[in-house]
C-alpha cells in the first residue's frame, strides 16, 4: 500500500497543462491520441519504457501506475543525473507537460518533479482518483467532463470553477477575502490557512515582512525578499489565489511602499474577491447543508511530511483528523466527539481536540462551535481511511504532549507554540528567525524587525526604553559555545556602538528606534536549549564588549510572552534580566 500526499500543491499553475494531465487518462482525447501515435515513440528514451507505455496506450488503458505517470529521474546511463538537464523522459506526464522552451530548445519533456506536481493537482481537484491499495490512478466523472470540453470554452471554465469550489483550501482563501474589507497579502492569507503550527504550514508575519522589505539596502536583496522569502502556507496562499484569479474569482493588485526618504518601492502583491467570486462562494455555501457544495477531502490531504519527518506519525495524524471529520457528521457535542474518537482508538483531550478543530477550519471546512456544541456545516465526500493502525514515534508523541501542555497553560497562538519544534530543527533556521521576531512583536508588544542577510544580526527588538540585538540558533541537541558566533555578536555590538557607515555600509542599526538611550542596548541569543558551555560564550561576549545580555530558551520565550499578554510580566523589566546568563523569566 502506498501513502502519498495530495491536497497541497505549490508550483503548478497552468490550467491548460492541468487539462492535458487529465486527458492522459482519457482514450477519447486528442492528448491520448498524440501520445499513442507520436510522442511515446519519439520522446521516451529507453526501449523498455517505450514498449511498455506504447503497449498500454495501444490497448486503450486508462488506469496507470505512479511510475507510468511520473517516472523517475535518470540519465542516459540509467543513473541519477548530476544536473536536472541530464535527465531523460520515461513517463507519460513528463512528455505531456512541455516546458515553455520546448520549441526553442527542442526538449519536449519535463522532469519527474513537475510531473508529480501536476498529478497531485489533478487528484486534489477531483479530476483523477487514486487507489492507494494498488498505487493506481484513473480519471473521474468530473475529469471526463473537463477532458471533453472545448479548449478555452465557457464549459471548460465552469468545470474548473466547480472543481475549485469543492477544494477546501480554495474556499478558505475565498472566505478570508470575503471577510476582509481590504485586499490581503499572501502573508495575511497564509497566517490563517492550512494546518497552522505544523512544519509544512509556516506563515511569516506580514508587518515584519513589509518592514524587512523596506530595510533592504540593495535591489538584489529587495527582489529576493519579495520573491523568495515566504512560509510554506504563504506559498500555498499565493498559488491558490493565483488559480482563483485565473478563474475570475479573485483580483490581483500591485502595491507600492513609501520609504522614509520619500522613495517608493514595489511591495507585495495583494488579492481581493471579485463579485463573481463572492456570488460563487455564497452559492457553494448554500443556505442549508443539503444545498451546499460538497467538499472533496481525501485522507491524504490531512497532513504532509518532508524527507526528515516520520511517515507513521504523519499517517496517524491523517487518521485522527479523518475520524474527527467522520465523528463531526454524527456527533454534535465535544464530549460525544471525544467518546467517539476513544471508541475508534484515538485518545484526545479537549485541548488537543479544540486545536485540531481550529486547524480543520483553517484547512477549509466550515465548523461552527458554540460552547460545548459543535456542527460540521459542510457535506464532506471522498474520505476513505486505510484499514491500518498507525503509531506515531515516541519522539513525536513527546513533542505533541509538550505542545499540548503549552496549549493548556498559555493563550499563545498555535504558530508560536510550534517554536518548540522549530527551535531544534536546523533545516528551519529561517522560520526560527522570522517567527521569533513575530512573537516579540505580537505577544511582547515590542517593535521587532527581522534583518537577516550578510553582516546583519537576525533581528532587532526594541521600544523607546531599550533595544536588543537578536540572534536565533536552531540546534537539534542544544546550543553550546561557538567562537565564531561570539565574534559575530561582538561585531554587531560594536557596529551599533560606533554607527560608522564606513565600518558597516549597510547601517543595519538604523532599524532601531531613534530615542533609545545609548546605555540601554543588550544582546540576546534564543535557542531551543543551551548546553553548559554556552555560559562561557555569554561571559566572553560581555568581557569583550562591556554590554550585558543573555540567552533565552524557547520554553521561557513562550512563557514570558504569555505572562506579558496576561499582565503578570512588565515588558519594560526585560533589561533587568540581562546578566550574561541563561534567563529565567517565569
Amino acid at each position: 500500500m502506498a501513502f502519498r500526499t495530495f491536497g497541497w500543491v505549490q508550483n503548478p499553475s497552468d490550467f491548460t497543462k492541468l487539462k492535458k494531465t487529465v486527458q492522459v487518462f482519457d482514450p477519447q482525447s486528442k492528448q491520448y491520441e498524440e501520445l499513442d501515435k507520436h510522442t511515446i515513440n519519439n520522446v521516451i528514451y529507453f526501449d523498455s519504457d517505450k514498449e511498455r507505455l506504447q503497449d498500454e496506450l495501444d490497448n486503450k488503458v486508462s488506469e496507470f501506475t505512479y511510475e507510468d505517470l511520473v517516472g523517475t529521474s535518470r540519465n542516459k546511463a540509467g543513473k541519477s543525473p548530476k544536473k536536472r538537464s541530464d535527465a531523460i523522459a520515461n513517463s507519460l506526464l513528463q512528455v505531456t507537460i512541455l516546458p515553455q522552451s520546448a520549441n526553442t530548445k527542442g526538449k519536449f519533456y519535463t522532469d519527474n518533479w513537475t510531473a508529480d506536481g501536476f498529478l497531485r493537482w489533478a487528484v486534489s481537484l477531483g479530476f483523477v482518483s487514486y487507489n492507494r491499495e494498488k498505487d493506481l490512478f484513473k480519471i473521474t466523472e468530473l475529469g471526463e467532463k473537463l477532458s471533453q470540453t472545448a479548449d478555452g470554452s465557457v464549459e471548460e471554465m465552469e468545470v474548473l470553477q466547480d472543481a475549485m469550489l469543492s477544494y477546501p483550501p480554495a474556499t478558505r482563501v475565498l472566505s478570508l477575502l470575503a471577510e476582509s474589507k481590504q485586499p490581503l497579502t499572501k502573508f495575511a492569507i497564509g497566517n490563517r490557512l492550512g494546518f497552522i503550527g505544523e512544519k509544512g504550514f509556516t506563515s511569516y508575519d506580514e508587518d515584519l515582512m513589509i518592514d524587512w522589505l523596506k530595510s533592504a539596502t540593495t535591489k538584489k536583496e529587495h527582489d529576493k525578499i519579495k520573491s523568495n522569502v515566504e512560509g510554506t502556507s504563504d506559498k500555498y496562499a499565493r498559488m491558490i489565489a493565483g488559480w482563483l484569479s485565473k478563474l475570475k474569482f479573485v483580483k490581483k493588485h500591485t502595491n507600492k511602499y513609501e520609504l522614509d526618504d520619500g522613495r517608493t518601492i514595489s511591495g507585495f502583491q495583494t488579492y481581493s474577491i471579485t463579485g463573481q467570486g463572492l456570488h460563487a462562494l455564497k452559492k457553494a455555501n448554500g443556505s442549508s447543508k443539503n444545498s451546499t457544495k460538497s467538499k472533496y477531502v481525501l485522507w491524504e490531504f490531512l497532513a504532509i511530511a518532508g524527507k526528515q519527518d516520520n511517515e507513521q506519525t504523519r499517517d496517524f495524524i491523517r487518521t485522527r483528523r479523518a475520524k474527527i471529520i467522520v465523528g463531526l457528521s454524527r456527533h454534535h457535542t465535544i464530549s460525544a466527539l471525544i467518546d467517539f474518537l476513544s471508541h475508534e482508538g484515538i485518545e484526545v483531550d479537549e485541548s488537543l481536540l479544540n486545536s485540531e478543530i481550529k486547524k480543520l477550519i483553517s484547512f477549509g471546512l466550515r465548523i461552527k462551535q458554540n460552547g460545548s456544541s459543535i456542527t460540521l456545516q459542510d457535506n464532506v465526500v471522498g474520505i476513505d481511511i486505510p484499514n491500518q493502525t498507525f503509531t506515531p514515534t515516541e519522539a513525536d508523541l513527546d513533542s505533541e504532549r509538550i505542545k499540548n501542555h503549552y496549549r493548556k497553560i498559555t493563550n499563545l497562538p498555535e504558530k508560536y507554540i510550534e517554536l518548540l519544534d522549530i527551535a531544534f530543527d536546523h533545516h528551519r533556521h529561517q522560520d526560527f528567525e522570522i517567527i521569533t521576531a513575530g512573537l516579540f512583536k505580537d505577544c511582547y508588544g515590542l517593535s521587532s524587525i527581522h534583518l537577516g542577510g550578510q553582516n546583519k544580526p537576525d533581528g532587532v527588538v526594541f521600544n523607546s526604553k531599550f533595544g536588543i540585538i537578536l540572534d536565533t540558533k536552531a540546534y537539534e541537541k542544544g546550543y553550546g559555545m561557538h567562537i565564531n558566533q561570539i565574534d559575530e555578536m561582538c561585531r554587531y555590538i560594536e557596529d551599533n556602538k560606533q554607527r560608522d557607515r564606513i565600518r558597516q555600509p549597510n547601517e543595519w542599526w538604523n532599524s532601531f528606534g531613534d530615542n533609545i538611550p545609548a546605555n540601554k542596548f543588550y544582546y540576546l541569543w534564543v535557542s531551543g536549549k543551551f548546553l553548559p558551555k554556552f555560559n562561557e560564550q555569554l561571559k566572553q561576549t560581555h568581557y569583550r564588549t562591556g554590554i550585558n545580555g543573555g540567552g533565552l530558551e524557547v520554553s521561557q520565550l513562550l512563557l514570558g510572552a504569555d505572562a506579558v499578554m496576561k499582565g503578570s510580566l512588565n515588558v519594560n523589566k526585560l533589561p533587568t534580566y540581562m546578566h550574561n546568563n541563561v534567563i529565567q523569566l517565569v
